[in-house]
């Protein structure tokens, strides 16, 4: 399976992400959300902003709103705290685990964005549990977000 890019999204989807109600029905329990193909890993983002500020940010958008897709494809409702439990599936070992742990930073970002969180800060998200895998058919990335109070 090729790697799945932002652009690929057809630009009506893209439209309809920047047009959005963020407010969302809130749910108690948990949920998952698939994310198809490979998140860009931590080189790939310095590399890009080591050619211009612009570029990474570009494409930190671009898969802002390709995660905002899914989000609202399956459905995502608003949590006031969460736990992500995140498993990244690769399509091999090439890319050490702190590499390619650092695209939760894009799918908290989107996350804030859409409103599945309200803010990305200590009072909302509680904690993370990460975990790698291979798998070369189907690379993806899947996230147990569960409702998580203070503790």
């Amino acid at each position: 399976m090729n790697k799945f890019k932002p652009n690929d999204l057809p630009k009506k989807y893209r439209e309809q992400i920047k047009n959005k109600n963020k407010s969302r029905p809130k749910n108690e329990g948990e949920s998952k959300l698939i994310i198809p193909g490979e998140l860009p890993t931590q080189n790939e983002m310095v590399n890009k902003s080591k050619t211009h500020w612009n570029k990474y940010r570009d494409m930190k958008e671009k898969y802002e709103e390709m995660i905002i897709f899914y989000i609202e494809q399956q459905e995502i409702p608003f949590y006031e705290s969460i736990h992500l439990d995140i498993t990244y599936y690769r399509t091999n070992r090439r890319h050490d685990p702190d590499n390619i742990v650092a695209a939760k930073k894009i799918i908290l970002d989107a996350f804030q964005k859409i409103g599945v969180i309200e803010n990305d800060g200590w009072k909302q998200v509680k904690g993370f549990t990460e975990s790698w895998e291979v798998d070369k058919e189907n690379p993806r990335t899947e996230i147990k977000i569960k409702k998580r109070e203070e503790y």
